[in-house]
């Protein structure tokens, strides 16, 4: 709840300090006193709009800052403190707004600088102004929604409702772009498939080509490599005078000096050399005769693979160790394809499973509200009868969702609030046909529903600073009574900020606060007092006379003494 608000150099305030309780506070003063002042400050600090007229003295900033005890019983603003890593061993913290002449503006929190969203984000937690805006959200049907949910404290089961539905949802999506991502790469699959055939059957080797580019050759000079090898053998061993006996002579004709000379030793030595090369090269020359063979059929079998090998090396413009590692790269494609098939088939049962089991979340979730909706009716109807329209009838009708408002794939009946699409129905008189709120109640009568709701939802939300500003305009009497005891039991719920300009309703504050404008030399000045129980009497007089005559005074006491014996 706010503990204190104090404004400097704003509107026509120079300087204020006022400290606030629990309870009803209640702010009365003359019209134009700058009762609204206060409740606009509040807003403003908490991320309502800085318009122009705001800095008093244009020539200096305006400060304005708010302090707001830690009250446990509010979840949310414990939440939100502790994500904005705010130090809570205080158990206040202070929001501060300045305003520049410029009306530019900066948001601070306990000191630190923070944005004007955030800030909202606190405001959500901490007020509730009630408000035309506030009449508003009343006609939206998600609001309205929201309203049941937090009557029939369903709020935590819709919240669980809400994490299954963006868990399908988010698997839904993954599961659409896996099947999307299917059919682009179908046409590609197909190819990949083509070529990964293609190629196994060929049974390509690593360089099958130049090996068999090798024994074309061979084949093809078979008859002129057979003859001249002859030819060698012959002049090296076989003919008068061969090349062998030749050396070999020369050996043993010089061999009787070797001894005699190093180099004719060396000779010796080279020339005994040049025999075992030539017993092994024609020792290879045989095995060349040997192996070669004038086979034609095997002739136009490599020749018909070698032409093969070079068409498919054109086919894919590569050469075959590219293509090898083209093969092996496309299988691996076509792995990666049948595991994302794969997977896509899995998170296709996973989703079918996890739909089913939303969808019963969301018919108990819709079973639930409409058992609540029931006692809720007629809560609305006892209480608003306290607001002087006796013959008020209200019902919430129920429709399952529309597909085409709110799609998602494959869940088109839910949402992430579930099954459910409802309105509040209204009549306020005997007889008359009930109709959507939004059509059937008139200003006052639509501002009495919002507050009826508001009363009843009060034990059930979390503590804050609910602020009423004039509400009470067309209404007198003995309605003005009964708002004031309706008011009056929020704030034993909530800390409850009314300005007011009926008696009956400010009889009712826990605290009583007067706003006189002061003339002051140069511009006019607030004057702020908190009323003890005789000057609230008399401010009670005022309201009622406009003066504190003795007849005011003693209708004064009357009043307030019916509102202490209630």
């Amino acid at each position: 709840m706010i503990k204190s608000l104090s404004l400097k150099n704003f509107i026509i305030v120079r300087n204020l300090e006022l400290d606030f309780e629990d309870g009803l506070q209640v702010l009365t003063g003359e019209t134009g006193a700058g009762k609204s002042i206060i409740v606009g400050a509040i807003d403003v600090i908490l991320g309502g709009k800085v318009r122009s007229g705001m800095v008093f003295d244009e020539e200096k900033s305006a400060t304005l800052e708010v302090v707001f005890s830690i009250e446990k019983a509010n979840k949310k603003f414990l939440e939100l403190l502790s994500k904005n890593e705010v130090d809570i061993s205080e158990k206040e913290v202070f929001m501060a707004k300045e305003i520049y002449p410029n009306l530019r503006s900066k948001c601070f929190l306990n000191g630190r600088r923070i944005s004007n969203p955030i800030i909202k984000e606190f405001r959500e937690v901490l007020l509730d102004f009630h408000s035309q805006k506030d009449e508003q959200k009343l006609l939206d049907n998600s609001y309205q929604l929201e309203i049941l949910d937090s009557f029939g404290g369903l709020v935590s089961q819709r919240k669980r409702y809400e994490e299954k539905f963006f868990e399908v949802r988010t698997k839904l999506t993954e599961l659409q772009n896996l099947r999307k991502l299917e059919h682009e790469r179908a046409e590609k699959v197909k190819l990949f498939q083509y070529q990964v055939d293609e190629l196994e059957d060929l049974d390509l080797k690593e360089k099958e080509d130049e090996n068999l580019q090798n024994e074309l050759n061979l084949l093809t000079h078979t008859e002129e490599i057979i003859k001249q090898s002859q030819e060698i053998e012959n002049r090296i061993f076989e003919q008068e005078n061969s090349v062998y006996d030749t050396i070999n002579s020369f050996i043993i004709r010089l061999g009787k000096f070797s001894e005699d000379n190093i180099h004719l030793k060396n000779t010796i030595e080279h020339l005994h050399g040049s025999l075992a090369n030539l017993d092994e090269a024609i020792s290879e020359i045989r095995q060349i005769k040997e192996f070669l063979d004038v086979d034609k059929s095997r002739l136009k079998e490599v020749e018909n693979r070698l032409d093969t090998l070079n068409l498919i090396k054109n086919k894919y413009k590569m050469e075959i160790p590219e293509i090898l590692a083209y093969l092996k790269k496309i299988k691996g494609n076509l792995d990666s394809y049948s595991e994302g098939k794969k997977k896509s088939e899995i998170l296709g049962k996973v989703c079918s499973g996890k739909k089913d089991e939303l969808k019963k979340s969301a018919v108990i979730l819709s079973e639930n509200r409409r058992k609540n909706a029931l006692k809720f009716e007629k809560d609305i109807e006892h209480n608003i009868k306290k607001l002087a329209i006796p013959d008020a009838k209200i019902k919430i009708r129920f429709d399952k969702v529309n597909a085409q408002k709110d799609f998602t794939p494959d869940l088109e009946y839910l949402t992430r609030r579930g099954q459910d699409e409802i309105e509040f129905f209204f009549s306020a008189n005997r007889g008359v046909k009930m109709q959507p709120l939004k059509d059937a109640a008139s200003g006052g009568e639509f501002s009495r529903v919002l507050l009826t709701i508001k009363k009843i939802l009060s034990a059930k939300m979390d503590k804050k600073t609910i602020i009423f500003d004039e509400i009470d305009t067309g209404i007198g009497g003995n309605t003005a009574r009964l708002l004031g005891e309706f008011i009056a039991n929020i704030g034993k719920f909530h800390q409850v900020i009314c300005i007011t300009h009926l008696p009956q309703i400010a009889s009712y504050a826990d605290i009583n606060y007067a706003i006189k404008k002061r003339k002051g030399k140069k511009f006019p000045t607030i004057e702020i007092k908190k009323l003890n129980e005789k000057e609230k009497k008399e401010e009670i007089a005022r309201m009622l006379a406009g003066n504190g005559s003795i007849t005011a005074l003693k209708y004064a006491e009357e009043i307030l003494k019916k509102v202490n014996s209630a």
